[in-house]
């Protein structure tokens, strides 16, 4: 009687059958997984900045002000929000600058986040993209953070008002172009 040295066409085809079950199971549960890391990296970034945000604001009085959302990080360096918070800025018209004292009458250019930490940080969804900072363009007295996500038409934003990332998604909304009013209002 001769010897059987392989498998049979049936055999392979249960196991090919069994590997795409375990193949269907897996890869969502891989992409929700991704999902939730990279919300967790833009809330740990967050967390940092509103930290540092909220520091500014005791030192001051104010948040930094900005007359259009800032974009700041990894692909957008030198902005105003980053010298701000960063304590490197040299224009007079800057608050956080040598030369300047704080309420308490601390001198300017304090460091409140490393500059190297802000321009480390980069949106996981769509890394050629930046993180974005607003603030009211008149007093300074609300901010919000936000970060493109998936499409251009959906974001996450995080304000002074809230600990919790906010989802929002609709035609015409940006992370470049949020705004945040007197009241604390976050518009796109």
């Amino acid at each position: 009687m001769k010897q059987r040295k392989g498998f049979t066409l049936i055999e392979l085809m249960i196991v090919i059958a069994i590997i795409i079950i375990l193949a269907a199971i897996a890869i969502p549960n891989y992409l929700r997984m991704t999902d939730r890391a990279k919300r967790a990296r833009v809330a740990g970034d967050f967390t940092s900045i509103a930290t540092a945000i909220e520091a500014y604001s005791v030192d001051w009085g104010h948040y930094p002000v900005t007359t259009a959302a800032n974009a700041f990080g990894k692909n957008d360096t030198g902005s105003h929000f980053e010298m701000e918070i960063a304590g490197t800025g040299t224009d007079p018209a800057e608050t956080n600058v040598s030369g300047n004292t704080t309420l308490t009458g601390e001198a300017g250019a304090i460091d409140y986040l490393k500059l190297a930490t802000l321009t480390s940080m980069y949106n996981p969804f769509i890394p050629g993209e930046s993180y974005y900072y607003a603030s009211n363009a008149t007093s300074g007295i609300h901010w919000v953070l936000a970060v493109q996500y998936k499409a251009t038409t959906d974001y996450l934003w995080r304000s002074d008002g809230s600990t919790n990332l906010t989802q929002v998604t609709g035609t015409g909304k940006s992370a470049s172009a949020v705004a945040i009013d007197d009241d604390g209002n976050v518009t796109p």
